[in-house]
């Protein structure tokens, strides 16, 4: 009886021929392929039902278990994993955060990549920003920007200082009124972009995402507005949590034992605690490590980051 699960996470997978977000960092079609033989010729692919089964202690995994996991809500998710998922009969697991698929918004999160995907340096752009935020620190009530970047300028697994002082000071640093004037000012002067007319090309639509449901694909929470869930009042929290369940509801995904992806994977207590009355079984965080079921808490599950498995089926 097995309770060991390997869980990838993808984000952006490109499209076989890179057209207008071809600088985006992201997982190439060939490479994105080849990592799917690798995967089937040395994992076995759960599906929605034999995960929520072993979830709920009803029957155990399969031997060297997988659960293919993909963040955001990407348009190619639809056009290209969807119908790789299809052609090799797999299923995954999709997590699209609602706003982004009902409005001709772009996120947040993806406002910050896109501007970091331009050709400008991204020492040079987080200096523009730390300009921006020393200028407007007497009208915003802001720190000097070297406070932030003492703070947020600390490199990650993929990324160095200045491209995570980017995000992570965008991303949660500056109090919400001043971040949301830096990310729609850090948008426009970087990415060269129509806000509506790049969401409508980047995101999946309700239709779509309906269609992947019908086809056995699973479909579930990943915010209403891909905010930090550990950040939020109770009453934020309990919000974007609701108007996400609306939303998975209306296009026919399930709402009663239901799964979370956390955005950014933050977490904390309090909305563990949210969770459980709500349905939700079982959450997928970035903690990096293969899942046991044995032992870690069913909404804590930690994934492997695509970059984390070989690209090609001899490897």
């Amino acid at each position: 009886m097995s309770t060991a699960l390997t869980v990838v996470n993808y984000h952006y997978v490109h499209t076989p021929v890179r057209g207008p977000f071809g600088r985006l960092v992201g997982r190439s079609y060939e490479d994105f392929h080849g990592q799917l033989d690798h995967i089937q010729r040395n994992f076995t692919v759960v599906g929605p039902d034999r995960l929520l089964d072993a979830l709920a202690g009803r029957r155990p995994l399969p031997a060297k278990a997988c659960a293919l996991t993909f963040d955001d809500g990407y348009r190619v998710h639809h056009s290209v994993a969807f119908q790789a998922l299809r052609a090799r009969g797999l299923s995954g697991f999709f997590f699209p955060p609602a706003l982004s698929a009902l409005e001709p918004v772009v996120l947040d999160v993806h406002k910050i990549h896109f501007a970091l995907a331009s050709s400008t340096p991204h020492a040079d752009m987080a200096a523009e920003l730390r300009d921006w935020i020393d200028a407007e620190a007497g009208v915003r009530a802001l720190e000097p920007a070297d406070a932030y970047w003492k703070t947020y300028a600390t490199p990650s697994r993929w990324d160095p200082p200045a491209t995570m002082f980017i995000k992570r000071v965008l991303q949660k640093g500056l109090p919400e009124a001043a971040r949301d004037a830096a990310v729609d000012w850090l948008f426009r002067r970087f990415a060269g972009h129509v806000e509506a007319e790049l969401s409508r090309a980047f995101y999946m639509s309700p239709a779509e995402l309906s269609e992947m449901i019908a086809a056995g694909m699973y479909v579930g929470c990943h915010g209403y507005a891909h905010r930090w869930l550990d950040t939020l009042s109770d009453a934020d929290r309990r919000e974007e949590l609701d108007r996400s369940l609306a939303f998975l509801s209306g296009i026919g995904a399930p709402t009663d034992r239901w799964l979370m992806c956390y955005p950014y994977g933050g977490f904390n207590a309090p909305l563990l605690d949210a969770l459980r009355p709500l349905g939700c079984v079982g959450g997928f965080t970035t903690r990096v490590a293969t899942a046991d079921l044995a032992t870690d808490d069913p909404l804590l599950l930690p994934r492997l980051d695509t970059n984390d498995l070989p690209l090609r089926a001899a490897a």
